[in-house]
């Protein structure tokens, strides 16, 4: 499962970058934060952490059903939100 995602504060764009979930743990580095991911059962297990000191985020964790997003979809946490589309490999 691709999933592209996005980190803003307020309507700022901080970081935006896509992650490609598969059965193996793998961790991808953005310029604000890492994500470390794999597929479980039935879903995709994504951790959002190592975020730059000034974000102020520690760690996010994403038990994401394997699903298509018709849009994309969001998470706020504060002053930030965590933005994400998901879609199926074909």
């Amino acid at each position: 499962m691709r999933v592209d995602l996005g980190l803003f504060e307020g309507d700022t764009l901080l970081d935006r970058g896509a992650i490609h979930v598969g059965p193996d743990k793998t961790t991808d580095t953005f310029k604000h934060f890492r994500a470390t991911h794999s597929l479980g059962a039935g879903a995709a297990e994504i951790l959002l952490s190592e975020f730059s000191s000034h974000v102020g985020l520690k760690i996010i964790t994403l038990n994401m059903p394997i699903h298509e997003s018709a849009d994309w979809e969001s998470i706020s946490l504060d002053k930030y939100t965590v933005a994400f589309w998901c879609r199926l490999d074909a």
